[in-house]
């Protein structure tokens, strides 16, 4: 009986990859930024349903919104200067293609499917014309526009870095100058490919010093927590204060964000030297297909709460409903990928073989079994 629950607790999280991680502060990091976005979304969901918010809760979600976004972006740039010593840029285009552009546009035309297929249990309002959108406007797709504007940034910095062999200092001040003329946008992908540039520029000129282990006592100190958190503090009291500065004082959006974002990489770097709160970096290895899943499933569970149960009470179904619909989402996708359906997440078979096992060794949960576990051992 053991064995069984140890089997299917592997088989629907696949701990044993996601808790391994040589990195477990990026893991971390992914996990805390993608709960952060989960609990916007689900809140959004709230509020187009018209129930009613407590006024922390809206609060909470402004703070967050100051640096998730932009700690995505930084974590995903740590990484692109060794992705391109080890693939190449042509490979590693195309790698970004199968694991961003593909699953972004598959799960566009499923989601906008579902939407208009079950339009009278959602809050979205869709028609035909919103699969133009998938190229012209994701940011009327609700949570999709990060992926498409992850391919975008990931690209155009794969080409001028080993293209036009752009250095990353000279990475990071083109990417200011797209910050600043993102401003004649009001959305659109050259909007997010302009705005969120910079910051996955920052990620690769700091990634040395964020990878080298010999700093990592300084990182992870609790002097540097302290020293941050009265900036974090007063950062986040004036971006509460001022309404849309990340549209309308956009260098004063940046330092907020930055601020945040150092706040958060501490705080990760302190929760992987006690390697505490494993739940996280599980959610963290996770993070790309929980974003792709969970607003769907955080729809259904507020349908079911609100309209199936009658329950309506905000402050009970945002932790309930952010907890089930990342779970489900972690479930949902290992059930999928272990039952042939990687295809629809990625153009990569491989990668989803190496990352569960499959077709490699059979699944060992502990020393205590030297044979196949199956659920019916």
């Amino acid at each position: 009986m053991k064995l069984k629950i140890k089997y299917w607790i592997e088989y629907f999280f696949n701990i044993s990859h996601a808790t391994k991680s040589r990195l477990a502060w990026v893991d971390y990091a992914k996990g805390i930024a993608l709960i952060l976005v989960a609990y916007r979304h689900i809140l959004i969901g709230f509020e187009r349903a018209g129930l009613p918010i407590h006024i922390v809760l809206l609060k909470a979600n402004e703070m967050f919104f100051s640096f998730r976004m932009p700690l995505f972006f930084i974590l995903s740039g740590i990484f692109i200067s060794k992705s391109l010593e080890k693939r190449g840029w042509l490979n590693l285009i195309k790698t970004k293609w199968q694991t961003l552009l593909y699953p972004y546009i598959i799960w566009c035309v499923i989601q906008i499917t579902f939407q208009i297929l079950f339009s009278k249990y959602t809050n979205s309002d869709r028609t035909l014309h919103d699969y133009t959108y998938i190229l012209t406007n994701p940011d009327a797709l609700d949570q999709m526009w990060y992926l498409f504007a992850l391919f975008n940034v990931s690209t155009l910095y794969i080409i001028l870095k080993s293209l036009l062999k752009i250095p990353s200092f000279a990475q990071l001040a083109v990417g200011i100058i797209f910050y600043f003329l993102s401003t004649i946008y009001n959305s659109g992908p050259i909007r997010d490919l302009l705005y969120f540039y910079p910051f996955f520029a920052l990620g690769d000129l700091v990634s040395d010093y964020l990878l080298n282990k010999k700093f990592y006592p300084i990182y992870r100190s609790y002097a540097l927590f302290f020293s941050i958190l009265p900036a974090f503090i007063v950062s986040q009291w004036y971006f509460l204060q001022h309404e849309n500065i990340e549209y309308t004082h956009i260098f004063q959006f940046a330092g907020v964000a930055l601020i945040g974002c150092a706040f958060m990489l501490n705080i990760c770097f302190i929760l992987g030297k006690y390697d505490k709160l494993n739940f996280l970096k599980i959610v963290g290895y996770h993070s790309l297909y929980i974003y792709i899943l969970h607003v769907g499933i955080a729809s259904l569970l507020r349908a079911l709460f609100v309209h199936g149960l009658e329950i309506k009470n905000t402050n009970f179904l945002l932790p309930v409903n952010l907890t089930l619909s990342i779970t489900l989402s972690i479930m949902l996708y290992n059930l999928i990928i272990r039952n042939g359906g990687w295809f629809i997440f990625i153009l990569d078979k491989k990668r989803i073989n190496d990352s569960i096992n499959q077709e490699k060794k059979p699944l060992v949960l502990g020393n205590e079994s030297k044979v196949i576990v199956s659920p019916y051992n």
